[in-house]
């Protein structure tokens, strides 16, 4: 089943957003199971030692006398100096039993009167102080005497900023993997959009030359009108009987097309000769293969089309013509389409004789097994004969000859699909 474009983005889209929801909650999920424990340590603010995770200077930054006594303002600062994050901090200072606090900042403060002390907790935007980083808060205490805070207590939660950051980066290497594969996509979905287009654009071409050499071959011999049609076609379907690939079997149809397009070279009079051709005549059409083949010469993007125009008339055994090639050394696009020739030959009515019926054929046809024809391409021929295949291809051309305009060839007939049917 092909999936449309629309679905495949879709589901391009809701890919992605699965996995940004799943590595989000698996972010969430590695954080809560890596909190290492509840930290409930006092720091000193003389210096820290070589051992403490996270330690706090003060700085007494300025000392008024007031009515009340000394009010000083105090600045503080924690450093996290571990590998851990620490969530949800409070921070406990001790101050005299006549001191009030006065103002803060950088923190929300509460003054404690039963322990006698301050207890600062984060704001909105300092809820963690991560690894290597540091916050700052200050107060402004009012006491009798002028004093200076010698140690501090810091409780909260460390959490592992190894785990969590190892799950940043596999959140980052997922995006880029992710960006790489959509960016591919669009380049792959463009530049399949723009070769699709040449491809159209070559088929038009190829059709456009086809349909000439076809008219022209047709209105040299009318009695075979629709006949290089009918040998594509049937050479088309052998190829496809083979297991050949979609490009070969392409390829072979144009070779059909055009396997006598040397006969624009055969004068006329004598091209539809009713009587018994002379030396000197038959000569002259067997040279359409040859005059095929210089046609053709430059018509080198479709593989075997000049070969097959060339070789056609080759015989299995060597006795065939211009050259004489014997066996698997006659190109095999040839040897298809003379066999597919031959039989339609057969089965047409010529201005020199009515057509043979179908069992004289068929007795015609394995008769020149392994003499005129290749033995493995001669069963095909013979199934189709047998499976209805043929009379299909007659119908259809019919149909072309009663009107002209439809026998030209168009796209349907030539990108994998002939006579309307999808391979």
């Amino acid at each position: 089943m092909k999936l449309s474009k629309t679905t495949k983005l879709v589901t391009v889209f809701l890919s992605l957003f699965v996995i940004l929801v799943v590595t989000y909650y698996t972010l969430e999920i590695v954080a809560r199971n890596y909190v290492s424990s509840a930290y409930d340590e006092t720091v000193s603010l003389t210096g820290a030692r070589l051992s403490d995770e996270f330690y706090s200077s003060v700085s007494r930054a300025a000392t008024w006398k007031s009515v009340s006594g000394y009010s000083s303002q105090f600045d503080f600062e924690i450093y996290n100096t571990g590998k851990s994050n620490l969530s949800n901090w409070i921070v406990e200072i001790d101050l005299p039993s006549d001191a009030t606090l006065e103002n803060y900042w950088g923190s929300e403060a509460v003054y404690d009167s039963e322990r006698q002390c301050v207890l600062l907790r984060p704001t909105y935007y300092n809820n963690i102080i991560y690894s290597g980083e540091n916050i700052a808060f200050g107060i402004i205490v009012n006491s009798n005497e002028v004093f200076t805070p010698t140690e501090i207590g810091i409780k909260g939660y460390k959490i592992s900023s190894e785990m969590t950051d190892i799950a940043k980066q596999v959140i980052l290497i997922l995006l880029m993997v992710w960006f790489i594969v959509f960016v591919g996509l669009l380049v792959t979905r463009v530049n399949v959009r723009n070769y699709k287009e040449r491809q159209r654009n070559d088929v038009k071409i190829i059709l456009q030359s086809m349909n000439t050499f076809i008219n022209f071959i047709d209105a040299k011999d009318p009695y075979t009108r629709g006949h290089s049609r009918r040998v594509a076609m049937y050479a088309a379907e052998i190829a496809k009987r083979m297991g050949l690939s979609e490009d070969e079997i392409q390829n072979i149809y144009y070779a059909g097309l055009l396997h006598d397009a040397g006969k624009i070279s055969v004068p006329d009079a004598v091209l539809n000769k009713p009587g018994k051709l002379s030396d000197e005549e038959r000569k002259l059409i067997q040279n359409h293969t040859v005059a095929g083949g210089k046609m053709l010469l430059q018509l080198s993007s479709l593989r075997g089309v000049r070969e097959t125009a060339l070789y056609h008339h080759e015989r299995y055994d060597g006795t065939g013509y211009p050259d004489g090639l014997k066996g698997d050394i006659i190109p095999l696009y040839a040897r298809i389409v003379g066999v597919a020739d031959s039989y339609d030959a057969m089965s047409s009515n010529r201005v020199y004789r009515r057509h043979l019926n179908k069992d004289e054929i068929i007795e015609e046809i394995q008769k020149g097994s392994g003499t005129q024809f290749d033995p493995s391409i001669v069963k095909y021929m013979v199934d189709m004969i047998n499976d209805g295949y043929v009379n299909v291809v007659k119908m259809e051309t019919a149909e072309a000859d009663e009107n002209h305009e439809r026998f030209h060839l168009t796209e349907d007939d030539i990108p994998g699909v002939y006579m309307g049917f999808q391979q």
